[in-house]
């Protein structure tokens, strides 16, 4: 319905005119009209055949749509393409004009064929040029082109009126399609509760108001906010999801102005003061999960907000303001509905207060029983939270990493020649991780030893002959000789990479580098020991209640059903900034026989401290008091 109102506004709709097989009755319709439309202008302008092209668009193919006669004598293949791309010319200039069209014969060798004129003329709906009819004239016609030309432009003004036609057809159908919507919705309330009902409510506004999404929030009755109830195409909704705090973001926006809100606006009232409205939460919407076009409505029971339906469409689809009323008018009944619907579901608990309230008034007195009754009970919840004892916790996130971790690194630069452990592998002190190529330091000693002995043997024949300078220079040369062989047999000496601790392997997969050159700022290996730490994120709100041994709980995120006890061995005495707070980092460790040895490094969770008792009222309560605290002081 509401589609309809926005391309009454606009013009007719293109969908009206296809190709190719019809798909609905609307089109075969239009199918027949061209068949009828192309042999009336043929014969108007005495054609010998014709065909008519109609442009592509994104809701149809281009092509021709019809042919006349349909005789495979009339026009051959070649000569039906040549017409249709002259069509689609003239659709796209939107001029009529005339051409020359030569078709060889079917049979005969040295027959060139016959020239035929040629009228085409473009079929115009709403200012929009949708196609093109062209008319082959008989060979040797009379020369009154012109003529012609101009009976054929006006006769395709009948493919504008019943264009508008259809359209007008199309809009009683989408009119007629309010009852059908409204029975669609009375049948949806044989859902089982109030969450199938609001699906089936989803589904249909989905469908009958051509919407690509539909959505139902009501008024939590617990905190008053908006939660989402249902959504089209889902049975559960997701609370977490990024859709679904969007969708409540908009419903809150609809129900804090308790109007219609249309994203985007339509162009008759963006530039009204009055009819402006605040659409930021809209407009997240759109530019998230769209972009989109978006249209709101209150749900009401006797006059009070109960709920928001949220209706999004494509962008080039906005709806346009004359569909409110309409969507408003189910609106109308769809709030009533699902919210009685919602209180029927109501679980033992729920009926049993409502009971209960009645034994009391009954007891009681008759009047402002319920009132009493919620006194004594509010009295009676704050007597106990101020009370009875409970067992203070400091909570803070918690990461498991090990105590000990070793990086190694290549003793020097050169080729790794053969890798002997990978990550996972347990290893010892000292244990051999890998060797180190010493092919070209062996090369290199060679050459230094060789070197050696040549100055070796200059200094002995220089100190001979008495030439003692001679000799000393050669003797420093010596000197940083042997120094350089000392250094290369320490290098040698570090060919075989050990690990410096014992644990495991925690990264160094390096099978695929045996042969690659690397360098002593490349990490090869990194060792973890096989004792844990705890580091635990206290808030410094609390840091005062933790101190050194103070045990507690952890409950990894692995592992959440198991929890590992845990004790205090270090305070770290220096605050951090961590996602915005101030936290202080405290380690722990595990107090299990078994050290609970499934915990790895990396892992994370919740850690619990014992901090001494407390109470609820003073655990509410506290921190709003520590804040007036700190601002309210002189």
């Amino acid at each position: 319905m509401s589609t309809g109102s926005a391309t009454q506004a606009q013009g007719p709709s293109r969908d009206l005119v296809g190709t190719g097989a019809p798909t609905s009755e609307s089109a075969r319709d239009v199918h027949v009209f061209l068949a009828a439309l192309l042999e009336s202008q043929c014969k108007l302008v005495g054609a010998w055949a014709g065909v008519i092209v109609l442009a592509p668009t994104q809701a149809r193919r281009g092509g021709v749509a019809a042919n006349w006669p349909k005789s495979e004598d009339a026009l051959d293949a070649a000569a039906v393409g040549r017409l249709e791309r002259l069509g689609a010319e003239v659709a796209q200039q939107r001029l009529p004009r005339t051409d020359s069209l030569t078709i060889a014969p079917k049979a005969g060798l040295y027959d060139a064929g016959r020239a035929h004129r040629v009228l085409a003329a473009p079929l115009i709906a709403a200012g929009r040029a949708e196609g093109a009819t062209v008319a082959v004239l008989p060979a040797g016609a009379t020369p009154d082109e012109q003529a012609r030309l101009e009976r054929l432009a006006l006769s395709c003004a009948r493919f504008e009126s019943f264009v508008w036609e259809q359209q007008a057809l199309l809009e009683t159908r989408r009119a007629m399609l309010l009852r059908q919507t409204l029975e669609l919705l009375d049948a949806s309330q044989q859902g089982q509760n109030a969450r199938a009902m609001g699906s089936l409510m989803c589904h249909e506004l989905q469908q009958r108001f051509g919407c690509t999404r539909a959505s139902i929030g009501l008024v939590d009755r617990a905190g008053g906010r908006i939660r989402v109830a249902a959504v089209s195409g889902s049975e559960d909704v997701d609370r977490h999801a990024p859709a679904i705090e969007s969708l409540e973001a908009v419903m809150e926006e609809c129900a804090l102005q308790d109007v219609e809100l249309i994203f985007p606006l339509p162009e008759p009232t963006s530039d009204d003061p009055g009819g402006r409205r605040v659409l930021r939460a809209h407009e997240q919407l759109s530019l998230k999960f769209g972009p989109s076009a978006i249209l709101s409505l209150p749900l009401r029971v006797e006059g009070d907000l109960v709920g928001v339906a949220v209706l999004e469409r494509e962008a080039n689809d906005p709806f346009p303001a004359a569909s409110v009323p309409l969507l408003r008018l189910a609106s109308e009944f769809i709030g009533p509905a699902l919210w009685t619907r919602r209180l029927a579901d109501r679980g033992v608990l729920a009926v049993a207060r409502d009971r209960v309230l009645r034994l009391g008034s009954a007891i009681v007195g008759p009047r402002h029983t319920g009132a009493k009754l919620i006194g004594l009970l509010v009295l009676a919840l704050l007597l106990a939270a101020a009370l009875v004892p409970i067992p203070a916790r400091v909570r803070g996130e918690a990461e498991v990493r090990a105590r000990v971790s070793r990086t190694v690194i290549p003793p020097f630069s050169g080729f790794l020649d053969e890798v002997l452990v990978r990550p996972g592998t347990p290893v010892e002190e000292g244990q051999l991780l890998a060797r180190m190529g010493t092919e070209p330091l062996e090369l290199q000693r060679l050459e230094l030893e060789s070197r050696r002995f040549g100055f070796v043997a200059q200094r002995d024949q220089a100190q001979s002959t008495g030439r003692a300078g001679e000799a000393a220079q050669l003797e420093a040369s010596i000197d940083e000789v042997d120094a350089q062989l000392r250094l290369l047999d320490h290098s040698l000496s570090r060919a075989e990479i050990r690990s410096p601790i014992q644990g495991i392997v925690s990264r160094g997969d390096l099978e695929d580098f045996v042969g690659a050159r690397v360098e002593p700022t490349q990490p090869l290996f990194e060792i973890v020991g096989p004792t844990r730490v705890i580091v635990v994120q206290v808030d410094e709100r609390d840091i005062g209640d933790v101190e050194v041994g103070g045990e507690g709980w952890l409950v990894s995120k692995a592992l959440p059903d198991q929890r590992v006890p845990v004790r205090v061995t270090r305070l770290n005495p220096v605050a951090e900034a961590v996602r915005g707070a101030n936290v202080y980092l405290v380690e722990a460790e595990v107090t299990q026989d078994d050290g609970a040895a499934w915990l790895r490094p990396g892992m994370t969770g919740t850690v619990r401290l014992k901090a001494g008792s407390t109470t609820v009222l003073r655990t509410v309560l506290g921190p709003i008091a520590d804040e007036i605290r700190l601002r309210l002081w002189w």
